[in-house]
């Protein structure tokens, strides 16, 4: 037996005779301890036992936890994508042995799957990277999956309009909500937060100036990790509106602790105590034909009406101007122009 590293981190090999024909089999190692390695001999001497038959009569299933066991460098709410991701590849694979395989089989249960292309193509690009990654293991001898392609999404695209809500219909949205899903829609509109960030929010997050922003809620995993990507990691400025807001709500949030008698520790929360559910937040907005993320576009909208730089909302909202951003932001500048022309045009100068 010996240890190896991969570009995904150690593992215990060894090799096994099979029909005559000497084989590889190995076992991720957690860390090159003398616990670890003696845990990893235990699982490889098992595996060297029960497995006198080449590799690729491991099932796919077993091969994808060996996979993902070794992702120890990604957030928890990436292995659960990844995992949902895996779960539509077994409905349409099954759980066959990583020797059947083939680009002619892959084909065949993608293409002829009766579910959305977005499915499909997340399904795709999993077991690409997964296969090459069975490849690196010598699992496989070549990739099955090489020269599958995705499928040709076609999104309706939507217009800029669609993205935002102009001042007055967020107004008519904030009349129909009440108690914290009411605050926290002002909040996200008035931060630009995403909805992830804004349920990971504690109290103390909430200064005299700033709101630090350095973590989000994933719900899938019901865990607190770290935000979007690095730029997401940010201080938002607490303008004279939101600080109007955020004093309101935290006295009302004051009364409505002592009147259910909890002890929440975030700064939204659930009447239970625990982190206010994104789902249930969802399907009070679903009637009025808005989604959590159309308030942070809001935001960028309402601040690019102020004149504000996209640049600068960018900065604010954590990330380097997306593409919708981008969209949302021009669009409302164009039709600011719109209306600046038309009061030039009514003015007479001499």
């Amino acid at each position: 037996m010996w240890i190896e590293k991969t570009k995904t981190g150690l593992r215990l090999v060894d090799r096994i005779k099979v029909n005559g024909t000497t084989k590889r089999v190995s076992v991720p190692l957690e860390k090159d301890t003398p616990q670890a390695r003696r845990r990893a001999t235990e699982r490889l001497l098992e595996k060297s036992r029960e497995n006198t038959q080449p590799i690729t009569e491991m099932r796919l299933k077993e091969a994808v936890e060996d996979y993902l066991s070794l992702k120890t460098d990604c957030k928890a709410s990436t292995i659960i994508d990844l995992r949902n991701q895996f779960k539509n590849a077994y409905l349409l694979l099954g759980d066959p042995k990583l020797g059947e395989l083939s680009a002619a089989m892959l084909r065949r249960a993608f293409f002829k799957a009766e579910k959305p292309p977005q499915t499909i193509n997340r399904c795709i690009r999993a077991m690409r990277t997964f296969c090459s990654w069975c490849v690196d293991m010598e699992y496989l001898t070549e990739n099955p999956m090489r020269n599958i392609k995705p499928l040709k999404e076609i999104k309706a695209e939507k217009s800029p309009e669609e993205l935002y809500l102009e001042a007055d219909k967020l107004q008519d949205l904030l009349d129909h909500l009440h108690d914290i899903p009411y605050y926290l829609t002002r909040f996200l509109a008035l931060t630009g937060c995403r909805i992830g960030e804004a349920l990971a929010l504690l109290p103390e997050d909430i200064g005299d100036k700033y709101i630090t922003i350095n973590k989000s809620f994933y719900e899938n995993s019901h865990q607190v990790t770290t935000p979007k990507n690095s730029s997401s990691i940010r201080q938002v400025f607490i303008q004279p509106e939101l600080r109007e807001m955020l004093n309101e709500f935290l006295h009302w949030r004051q009364i409505d602790i002592m009147a259910y008698g909890i002890r929440p520790k975030t700064l939204f929360y659930a009447h239970t105590g625990g982190y206010y559910r994104e789902r249930y937040y969802r399907l009070l907005l679903h009637p009025h034909g808005v989604h959590p993320h159309m308030l942070r576009h809001t935001h960028v909208a309402l601040l690019a009406e102020q004149g504000m730089t996209l640049e600068a909302i960018a900065r604010r909202i954590g990330h380097n101007g997306t593409e919708i951003t981008r969209r949302v932001y021009y669009h409302v500048t164009e039709k600011q122009k719109e209306k600046d022309e038309c009061v030039m045009a009514s003015i007479r100068i001499l």
